[in-house]
């Protein structure tokens, strides 16, 4: 075989101190310490571009919208009818496009922490967010989304989505799942309101933070749900969980589901229908069992850190 090997640039996604997943990239798009994080913008030849957050990738051009449908659609078109709608964290702005997709929507509010991230990624990465920020729609706030959401006035939400970054030790998320701050989440959802938030990796040998946030939620909603869906960039299922007063997404039927899709979506869903939120919400025996056992409940003065990538 002739031709000379191509000479990539390599970051590493740890996943423990010991396993970390090597990608490759062509160049680097941005890069830049803004006051809360480093932002990296690569562009790879598997994935296209990758936006990466304190060396922890948050979604890649090839396959973000399996990760963003998984996080976003359950919970919304589990809601009979998600008037107003609040997304925190989710600076691609991939979130609220999928939040914006439902036509019954009439204002979307966005709390984000780091204006560079959300300007780095409407230059950058415009397929992202599609337009989502230029929406009549769209409210966008910069500031701390827990001190924005207690002091939003305003009428109650019918759909909460986290879309936070990780609560590394340190870093700005590791007060967004405390009890203290689902209970602000819940005190600002309508009656039938649904909360649905990324919540850490969920596979049999990385659970523990999962589990501590499943045991927190139990705390403060009656019904909580995790679910995961694999994310080839991710290189490993990731988890989710859904919380709600009232409304149970193992009680909605695959055919409603896609009876809703039809007449409420405003585009396209690539990922998400009826058969698929049914594999979302079965897990394996073995997660089941290890997530079941409960965890420690995270509070403000008991958070439960991750360790910064690649550190004991």
């Amino acid at each position: 075989m002739s031709g000379s090997v191509p000479r990539w640039q390599w970051f590493h996604d740890y996943f423990a101190p010991t396993e970390v997943h090597l990608h490759g990239y062509k160049r680097m798009l941005f890069q830049k310490e803004t006051p809360y994080q480093l932002l990296e913008i690569v562009d790879s030849p598997y994935f296209g571009r990758m936006l990466i957050l304190d060396g922890d990738v948050q979604s890649s051009e090839r396959d973000e919208y399996i990760y963003h449908e998984a996080l976003v659609q359950p919970a919304m078109v589990l809601h009979p009818n998600p008037r107003r709608v609040l997304v925190m964290g989710g600076g691609e702005g991939a979130t609220l496009r999928e939040v914006l997709k439902h036509k019954s929507v009439e204002k979307a509010l966005m709390f984000d922490l780091d204006p560079e991230v959300v300007n780095a990624c409407r230059e950058l990465l415009p397929e992202w967010s599609a337009g989502a920020f230029d929406d009549p729609r769209t409210e966008l706030y910069f500031g701390d989304a827990r001190a924005l959401l207690f002091n939003y006035q305003g009428e109650p939400f019918d759909v909460i989505i986290s879309d936070l970054t990780d609560p590394f030790q340190e870093g700005p998320s590791y007060l967004l799942f405390t009890r203290e701050f689902f209970q602000l989440v819940r005190e600002k959802l309508s009656p039938q309101g649904v909360f649905a938030l990324q919540a850490s990796l969920l596979r049999n040998l990385t659970y523990e933070m999962h589990r501590a946030i499943r045991a927190t939620l139990k705390e403060v909603f009656p019904i909580v749900h995790s679910y995961f869906a694999y994310v080839q960039a991710f290189d490993t299922t990731w988890g989710f969980a859904l919380a709600s007063n009232s409304l149970d997404p193992q009680e909605i039927s695959p055919q409603e589901i896609d009876r809703r899709i039809s007449f409420r979506i405003s585009g396209e869903l690539k990922y998400y229908d009826g058969e698929t939120h049914i594999s979302l919400f079965h897990l394996p025996k073995d997660i089941r069992t290890l997530i079941s056992q409960g965890g420690p409940i995270i509070e403000d003065k008991k958070p439960f850190w991750l360790p910064r990538k690649g550190n004991e």
